[in-house]
């Protein structure tokens, strides 16, 4: 196995490397260890803290319960990074950390994650420039343990738990709650620095089986060889199902030297801007409007592209008795068969409830949307406050249109 200290040795050239353990393996809270760690930092020209999670925190077999260091590594990355400015921390864990106690303190935080046996040397050819780091974020580094979508899910009770984020998981819930993180999804720094240019999409309009090729042109703008990860974001604009904001739905990694330009492919098929659909038990697409967002990490997005799509899908109707007013003139068929009727009705709503404008505000109108309130009610319902003024029975109109609408 490469110890990270043997391997700091083995390629820092000549130079003179001091260790202290800084930190127990258990929970116990030594200041001489702090002070020992303190003391060699503050007479030398760079201090790295490697910084990992002990096994009574993290392990196989059981769930952590928070996302925190231990209060001695806390106090040990404080007290260092006060004496030495050049101090960089080099995390080893499995999953997210809470920095915001220290990070504003240190020079630079390494993400290693478990390293394995090869570890010790990635790390040493990362922080003495061997390599250019690369990486992105598979998952988002949240503030505090309560910004997580499972917090008041987790544990569960009476030994069962309760998945209430449905969808909502990672950067999708931090995007619903138009909450800040501390590092998002996609984010990766470098040694050097890279420029989004000339996004460019295959057909503005498409088919859903033939999807769309997104190329953007990406240049090194820095003085060191790298690789970057263009990441692609899929914001349905007009979903009949609650969806994320915005959904991963390609990406590509691109080696680049200084100054140099390549253009990034990322193609986008039928699932791209596809959805489950419980009620059709299959992915579905519906037709309209998308945004195509060329990122570089799920909080930096650096273009934005607009297609519309068409589906190809012949999927069966789905209306029945209960079904809104909503339902029926989202649904082609319904829309096509109710929409005239419906265009009756908000008509006579405007002579029954009063004023002239959309809202029905003005000459002593009772100042609300008449037909938006009865949009979310059956269609059924609705009708029975009309009854008096329909040919039949408003059970038996709603019959006669679904039999039209599934034939």
């Amino acid at each position: 196995m490469a110890v990270p200290f043997k391997e700091f040795q083995a390629q820092a050239e000549g130079a003179e490397l001091t260790y202290a353990e800084g930190y127990p393996t258990d929970n116990s809270f030594r200041q001489d260890m702090i002070d020992a760690a303190v003391t060699l930092a503050q007479s030398a020209d760079v201090a790295v803290l490697y910084i990992a999670l002990p096994t009574f925190k993290e392990s196989e077999g059981y769930d952590r319960t928070d996302l925190d260091l231990t209060d001695q590594q806390v106090a040990l990355i404080k007290a260092v990074a006060q004496v030495q400015p050049k101090t960089v921390v080099v995390l080893n864990n499995g999953a997210p950390v809470a920095v915001r106690e220290w990070i504003d303190d240190v020079a630079a935080l390494l993400e290693g994650w478990m390293m394995g046996q090869a570890g010790g040397i990635a790390i040493a050819d990362v922080l003495f420039g061997k390599v250019n780091p690369c990486g992105k974020l598979a998952e988002t580094f949240p503030s505090k343990l309560a910004d997580t979508p499972s917090h008041l899910n987790w544990p569960g009770d009476a030994g069962s738990v309760h998945y209430g984020e449905g969808l909502f998981i990672g950067y999708r819930y931090y995007d619903a709650k138009e909450m800040s993180v501390q590092y998002p999804f996609g984010y990766g720094l470098s040694y050097t620095t890279f420029e989004y240019s000339n996004p460019q999409v295959s057909a503005s309009s498409f088919k859903d089986v033939d999807g769309v090729t997104v190329t953007v042109d990406v240049t090194n703008t820095g003085s060191m060889a790298g690789k970057e990860i263009v990441q692609v974001y899929v914001h349905d604009q007009k979903s009949g199902l609650v969806r994320p904001y915005k959904e991963l739905k390609g990406f590509a990694k691109v080696e680049l030297q200084p100054g140099e330009t390549k253009t990034v492919s990322i193609d986008l098929d039928f699932r791209a801007f596809a959805f489950y659909h419980p009620e059709y038990k299959q992915w579905i697409t519906e037709d309209g409007e998308f945004d195509l967002l060329i990122a570089a990490s799920a909080a930096d997005i650096r273009h934005t592209l607009a297609v519309t799509l068409e589906s190809t899908l012949d999927l069966p109707c789905l209306l029945d008795k209960e079904s809104t007013i909503r339902e029926w003139m989202a649904d082609p068929r319904g829309r096509a068969i109710f929409g005239p009727f419906y265009a009756q009705m908000e008509a006579e709503s405007r002579k029954m409830f009063g004023g002239d404008d959309e809202r029905y505000g003005n000459d002593g109108a009772i100042g609300m949307d008449v037909m938006e309130m009865f949009s979310d009610m059956p269609l059924v319902s609705v009708l029975m406050f009309q009854q008096h003024a329909l040919p039949m029975h408003p059970e038996d109109m709603v019959a006669g249109l679904l039999q039209q609408v599934h034939n």
